[in-house]
């Protein structure tokens, strides 16, 4: 079987403190690898990157009206999408005691959000009282049902099939007018249940009885007598 290449190539690797290495050094490249000595980034920083880039992408789409900007506008709406749920899904396991490494290895939105709502039913958060909720779940399972591998705006061409032929992007559709309100309405409420979670674990480190800083309950309340 061949072997995959090195993920040492030192021709592409900078070190934080001395630079670039002497391979590094005369080669020149517009991308490379550096050890910054920081932890590991999380899935909530890169969602917020990610968010930042499809806001992006919306606002010069709507401008444009171009309509060869549907994979890449999409793509960046799921990729966001799903970095929150695993965002989420990781504050859950530090909750539950239990990381599902399967679920955050995976491009599966319904999945993810299924082990999420149900752990975060089952523990009595207050969830359900968001607004937000709806257009959330609405979105899940619209990416779900479009593209469940996660293939099919990254490349165009999707492994999966409907109604009989091969998936492709030029056949997805999009209604901005939902699309960006629901986006923006499930990326706050991802958002916000995972800081829930995780300002939780912040007050047992900091032996907080109160967080001076975040308030769980500030989130758009679904009107009394529609839950």
């Amino acid at each position: 079987m061949k072997q995959k290449p090195p993920a040492d190539d030192p021709r592409f690797h900078h070190e934080i403190w001395t630079g670039p290495t002497a391979e590094s050094a005369d080669t020149v490249s517009g991308i490379y690898y550096v050890e910054n000595h920081n932890g590991q980034s999380s899935y909530a920083e890169l969602a917020l990157d990610f968010q930042m880039a499809a806001d992006l992408v919306i606002e010069t789409y709507q401008k444009s009206g171009m309509g060869n900007w549907t994979a890449p506008l999409s793509h960046l709406v799921r990729q966001t999408l799903e970095l929150r749920l695993k965002a989420l899904a990781d504050m859950v396991g530090q909750k539950g005691g239990k990381i599902e490494t399967r679920l955050l290895y995976s491009h599966d939105l319904k999945a993810i959000w299924t082990h999420c709502r149900d752990w975060l039913d089952q523990s009595g958060y207050r969830f359900r009282e968001d607004a937000r909720l709806a257009q959330t779940e609405r979105l899940i399972e619209a990416f779900h049902a479009i593209d469940p591998s996660g293939d099919l705006f990254r490349f165009g061409i999707s492994n999966r099939t409907a109604f009989g032929k091969q998936k492709s992007y030029d056949r997805v559709g999009l209604i901005m007018e939902i699309l960006v309100p629901d986006f923006a309405a499930s990326d706050g409420f991802l958002q916000h249940w995972e800081a829930v979670l995780l300002r939780e674990i912040m007050a047992i480190e900091m032996n907080w009885d109160k967080d001076p800083f975040f308030d769980p309950n500030d989130f758009p309340k679904v009107a009394t007598g529609t839950l």
